[in-house]
């Protein structure tokens, strides 16, 4: 989620699976790319869970919201 200075919301992006999704951490590079790492017992995107423990994840958006 992205706030411009005035406090007005400019954009959301929510990822997950039908499983359970956990968020560990969230960082902001120089650039404005924003990081997110967790872990998944689900499949997210074209990354498929084959086991039955949890994957790690990591996504990055560029400051549009665009995912890289």
């Amino acid at each position: 989620m992205k706030y411009n200075s005035s406090g007005t919301k400019q954009w959301t992006k929510q990822l997950g699976s039908s499983s359970s999704d956990f968020a560990w951490d969230v960082t902001v590079d120089s650039s404005d790319n924003i990081y997110v790492t967790g872990f998944t017992n689900g499949s997210l995107e074209e990354n498929f869970n084959q086991g039955s423990y949890y994957d790690i994840f990591l996504v990055k958006y560029n400051s549009d919201g665009v995912k890289q």
